[in-house]
């Protein structure tokens, strides 16, 4: 599964209005931090199961 850039902005925009670093948000959803900075960074082919905790976080509270 690919996480696009407008994706990936979307994440960074959502961590910062929650004001979490990026160590807690990578325990919330289940990954490291240098998988959080991939996914940030956007253009980034996830395994399933991140893309899942991923689009699961940003819609959480839709």
């Amino acid at each position: 599964m690919f996480i696009s850039e407008n994706q990936a902005r979307a994440f960074r925009h959502k961590r910062a209005d929650m004001m979490l670093t990026k160590t807690e948000l990578a325990k919330k959803i289940g990954v490291t931090r240098i998988t959080l900075s991939k996914i940030e960074r956007g253009n980034y082919k996830a395994p399933k199961r991140i893309y899942q905790s991923v689009m699961d976080w940003l819609t959480e509270d839709l």
